[in-house]
This record gives C-alpha cells, sequence and structure tokens, in this order.
C-alpha cells in the first residue's frame, strides 16, 4: 500500500510538471512579438526587376471595369465598344494573359430546333 501511495505522489508531480511546462511555453509564446504566426508562411520575397508591362489585344474605346483577385491570378472583364465582354486572367508575378474567355454565341455550333 505505501508503494501505491508513493507512485499516486509521483505521478501527480509528473503531471503537475507536465502543465508547468506548457504554460510556461504558452505564455512565452504569446508573449514573443518577433514569432511568426505558426499557421502563416513567409511571404515570398518580391523580386527587385521592374514590373511586367502587359498589354491586351483589345480594340481602341475598350474599358476596363471589374477586377477580381482570385486565388494568384486576377480577373479583369474588359467591355469591348462593339461586341461582347472578355473576362482576361493575368498572373501578376509575370504579367502573363493565362485565360480569356469571351461571351457570346459558339462559332459553328449547330441552331437549336424550335419546340413544335
Amino acid at each position: 500500500m505505501q508503494i501505491l501511495k508513493v507512485l499516486v505522489v509521483i505521478m501527480g508531480a509528473l503531471i503537475l510538471a507536465g502543465f508547468t511546462f506548457l504554460g510556461v511555453e504558452l505564455y512565452k509564446r504569446m508573449s514573443d512579438p518577433n514569432r511568426a504566426s505558426l499557421t502563416a508562411t513567409a511571404p515570398a520575397p518580391v523580386p527587385a526587376e521592374r514590373p511586367a508591362e502587359v498589354t491586351l489585344d483589345v480594340p481602341a474605346g475598350s474599358r476596363i471595369g471589374e477586377m477580381l483577385a482570385v486565388g494568384n491570378r486576377v480577373l479583369f472583364k474588359v467591355t469591348l465598344p462593339q461586341g461582347p465582354d472578355r473576362l482576361y486572367l493575368i498572373d501578376p508575378r509575370n504579367g502573363a494573359v493565362t485565360a480569356t474567355v469571351t461571351a457570346g454565341p459558339i462559332s459553328g455550333s449547330i441552331p437549336a430546333k424550335p419546340a413544335p
């Protein structure tokens, strides 16, 4: 019975020491102003080179409408003076146009038959 009491006291001391260690570490990490967030990654270094210049293939009189950040790309809505609107998906890191979407009917499509 004496050994059981000693084991209980030792286990209690180990549990208390563990909680004390966790509390001290948590306090140190929360009060350190130079620590980085555990979930955030360090931002990529910005290259020191000149920003890329992008020329969109749009006719004169076109207007850039709405812009939307989609992941690590930028989506531009371009309103054309005559014709459908276009959407441009641009990679801002290098200025490359990764996709162009033009609204309107599909060229070469077969017209649907009217319902009887």
